[in-house]
């Protein structure tokens, strides 16, 4: 094969039901499926370039900071561990250079693995000349070992089906972006890499004892947030939702060791949505891994809401997302 490349951009997602423990490292498939929205200024762009030559991969990386770094140690491994997937399928030896840059804070809570590895699943594939379908691609991003990533690749609204097999663990579009006019305010309280990655907290839930009682809660709270998107229901939403957040940081801070990724600011943030909504206000929060807030409400509350936010002083700043595209090729060759 002759060397390509292509270029693709990637949502980060942010997850309604979440994905939290692991029943196969190798595969990476979850414990229970997840309904999620993709963010649309939440992203990754990242060019992949197969080159005749080239000893070795190279990875560079610009994690929000403006500067290109090289990719090291558990970082640079996945990737080329990804990269190798793709030139299995595609019966090609080649090397690559990879160039990966963020929209928005990496490894702090906001789903940046899953944007990365959608992003890098979707143009290595391009570059190489695979032609997959959708199902396809979010099955390769979930081998890439960021689960959520496989969630990155339909457009909108989107459920992560998962039926314990490979084949059948992908993730599917609910709802296109334009279906419904929801607003996701990232409120940043802190842009520092949290302390246990997500990948060590999917290992440690099965040492919590609330563990099997948060997989038992899980399909009704599937059900009841699919309908909601589908019935623009923000209410019925937010309420399981917030539910589902909580429990999952339950489960989270009961591991052994115990893992602890709220802060003040997270708190601060929690009794401000909640006063808010008492003064009638319709907004709900959730929190993935690590201490920053999402907070959903109405679009045409949104500039109050995010006012509201950046008045706090535990907030750094936010970031405004509405339901985007999945994961896409804008340039190939």
């Amino acid at each position: 094969m002759a060397a390509g490349q292509a270029t693709a951009i990637a949502p980060a997602n942010i997850a309604f039901i979440k994905y939290w423990g692991v029943l196969d490292s190798e595969l990476t498939l979850p414990t229970n499926g997840s309904i999620s929205m993709c963010l649309d200024r939440c992203t990754t762009e990242t060019h992949v370039r197969f080159e005749e030559g080239l000893d070795r991969d190279e990875v560079l990386l610009d994690l929000y900071e403006g500067v290109e770094r090289p990719a090291e140690g558990r970082a640079y491994e996945r990737v080329v561990a990804h990269l190798d997937r793709l030139r299995a399928m595609a019966g090609v030896n080649l090397r690559a250079r990879v160039r990966s840059r963020n929209s928005f804070p990496a490894d702090a809570g906001i789903a940046s693995s899953a944007a990365a590895f959608s992003a890098l699943t979707v143009a290595g594939a391009a570059a190489l000349g695979l032609n997959l379908s959708e199902q396809q691609l979010s099955v390769l991003a979930r081998l890439s070992g960021s689960g959520s990533a496989c969630r990155s690749i339909p457009d909108g609204f989107v459920e992560w089906i998962n039926d314990g097999t490979s084949t059948g663990s992908y993730a599917r579009s609910i709802a296109p972006p334009e279906h419904w006019q929801l607003c996701d305010i990232v409120a940043v309280v802190d842009v520092g890499a949290k302390q246990i990655a997500s990948e060590a907290g999917h290992k440690l839930a099965f040492t919590s004892p609330y563990f099997p009682v948060r997989l038992q809660e899980i399909p009704e709270r599937i059900e009841r947030a699919r309908r909601a998107i589908l019935e623009r229901d923000l209410a019925t939403l937010g309420e399981v939702m917030e539910a589902d957040a909580i429990s999952m940081h339950t489960v989270a801070m009961t591991t052994r060791p115990p893992a602890f990724y709220w802060s003040a600011g997270t708190m601060a943030i929690i009794q401000a949505v909640r006063r808010w909504r008492d003064e009638g206000l319709a907004c709900y929060f959730t929190i993935d891994a690590g201490p920053n807030v999402h907070v959903l409400c109405p679009v045409e509350s949104a500039a109050e809401i995010e006012a509201r936010l950046c008045l706090l002083p535990e907030v750094q700043f936010t970031i405004v997302n509405l339901a985007g595209p999945g994961a896409r090729v804008v340039k190939v060759s």
